[in-house]
C-alpha cells in the first residue's frame, strides 16, 4: 500500500515537472509574467543581460516589468488605497459575473422562442463581451493579489 502511495506521488511529481518544463520552454506572455513575479524577474534579467535570443519577447517582458513595478510602488506608497483597489476590482468581478450569468441564461433559452438570425448574433456578441469583461476583471484581481504576495515577502 505504501509502495502504491509513493508511486502515485512520484507520478504526480513527474507530471508536475514535465508541466513546469513545458511552461519554461514556452515564450512568456504578459499575463503569465504578471502572475508569476519570479518568472518575470528571471525573464527581465535575461533581457537586460542581453542573453535573450531574437525570438524572446523582451518588449513584453520590459512592459510587464514596468507595470509590475508601478503596481508595487502604488502598494508601497499607499497600502490602504491599493487594498481598496483590490476590493473594488473584486466587487466589479462579482457584478460582471452576474451579468455574464444572466446573459448566458438568456442565450440558453434561445431555443424556447423564435429569434431572427441577427438577434441571435447580437445575443452571442453580448454574451462574448460580458464573458471577456468578467475574465479581464478576474485577471486584474489575480494580478493585484500577485503584487501583494510578491511585495509581502520583502
Amino acid at each position: 500500500m505504501s509502495f502504491l502511495r509513493n508511486r502515485g506521488l512520484f507520478g504526480i511529481s513527474l507530471l508536475t515537472l514535465a508541466f513546469l518544463s513545458a511552461c519554461e520552454a514556452e515564450k512568456p506572455t504578459y499575463v503569465s509574467l504578471m502572475l508569476h513575479p519570479a518568472a518575470l524577474q528571471k525573464s527581465y534579467n535575461r533581457c537586460v543581460e542581453q542573453v535573450a535570443d531574437a525570438g524572446f519577447p523582451c518588449e513584453i517582458v520590459l512592459r510587464a516589468q514596468a507595470d509590475f513595478t508601478e503596481l508595487s510602488n502604488q502598494r508601497e506608497q499607499d497600502p490602504e488605497r491599493f487594498g481598496a483597489r483590490v476590493l473594488q476590482e473584486e466587487e466589479n468581478s462579482v457584478y460582471l459575473k452576474k451579468g455574464f450569468d444572466s446573459a448566458w441564461q438568456a442565450y440558453q433559452k434561445v431555443g424556447e422562442s423564435k429569434h431572427t438570425l441577427e438577434a441571435l448574433k447580437q445575443m452571442r456578441l453580448e454574451l462574448d463581451q460580458r464573458e471577456s469583461s468578467y475574465k479581464t476583471s478576474v485577471l486584474s484581481v489575480k494580478i493585484l493579489l500577485s503584487v501583494i504576495a510578491a511585495t509581502s515577502m520583502v
